[in-house]
């Protein structure tokens, strides 16, 4: 396993999908640095995250281009030919992904802070929130690769998986932010008539059973997640345990699902 994944590694470091990726990330945070310093009243912990509202399009494009190579090269028909199990080729892979993601949001969290902190200040904000965010970003980064990583092994052609696994990105970020802007509508609209403050009942406001199920799918989806991390909303132990459990379980699901695919898999 370990020989597994240093090879993964040393492939990695040489693919171009990763490198355009990192690329990215440096220009975008650069741009998030430079924008909140032009809107001024900003400190730099206001940006930090903003990567979560792009990254699951971004490691659907990396690991599929990643994962395609390696099939269309023959790599992985090699390491079978070579004893090892099919088993732990994914597990290889998948760690490999996890970590190709987990470096590029540290590369634009750095690049961010290299022009932020001169620009914004040091104030990041509160230690428990910052926490719960990393570990957030942890958590959502393992269920997006987890989720493309099945999509490579269950989706035969190269083409085919990296325009499926992009679409399935936008899906996901465009359901999310139907599902906040629904949940985010006020009980009452506010007006004021004769001096006195009063409300309007607003009918466009979720309650009961109807928010219940808004409220698990916003927290089912990856980039719904993500979303209440750029928002600070996670950071009482209850949410962010239902978030872990989430991610754990939705990273059991799409594991075991590729795994299965993987093994059944025609590699010649």
């Amino acid at each position: 396993m370990q020989n597994l994944l240093s090879a993964n590694l040393f492939h990695l470091r040489r693919h171009k999908a990763f490198w355009a990726a990192a690329g990215f990330m440096v220009v975008y945070a650069l741009a998030e640095a430079v924008g909140l310093y032009r809107q001024g009243d900003s400190v730099v912990g206001d940006g930090l995250f903003a990567f979560l509202s792009f990254f699951g399009v971004v490691l659907a494009a990396f690991c599929t281009l990643y994962l395609g190579t390696e099939y269309h090269d023959g790599t992985i028909r090699n390491k079978v030919a070579a004893g090892f199990r099919r088993g732990q080729i994914y597990g290889a892979y998948l760690l490999a992904c996890l970590l190709g993601g987990v470096i590029l949001w540290a590369v634009y969290v750095v690049a961010y802070l290299a022009v932020g902190l001169p620009l914004l200040g040091g104030e990041l904000g509160s230690l428990v929130q910052l926490g719960t965010s990393l570990l957030g970003c942890l958590l959502i980064t393992a269920v997006w690769v987890s989720l493309y990583t099945c999509l490579v092994n269950l989706i035969q052609a190269k083409s085919t998986v990296t325009a499926a696994a992009i679409l399935l990105a936008f899906a996901m970020l465009l359901g999310s932010m139907f599902l906040y802007s629904r949940l985010d509508e006020p009980q009452v609209y506010p007006y004021t008539d004769r001096g006195f403050v009063a409300g309007e009942i607003n009918p466009n406001y979720l309650q009961g059973a109807q928010r219940a199920v808004y409220e698990a799918l916003f927290d089912l989806l990856p980039d719904g997640q993500g979303m209440q991390i750029l928002t600070q909303s996670v950071e009482a132990p209850r949410e962010l345990g239902i978030h872990a459990g989430v991610a754990v379980g939705l990273v059991a699901l799409t594991t075991g699902l590729g795994a299965a695919g993987f093994q059944r898999k025609n590699l010649k």
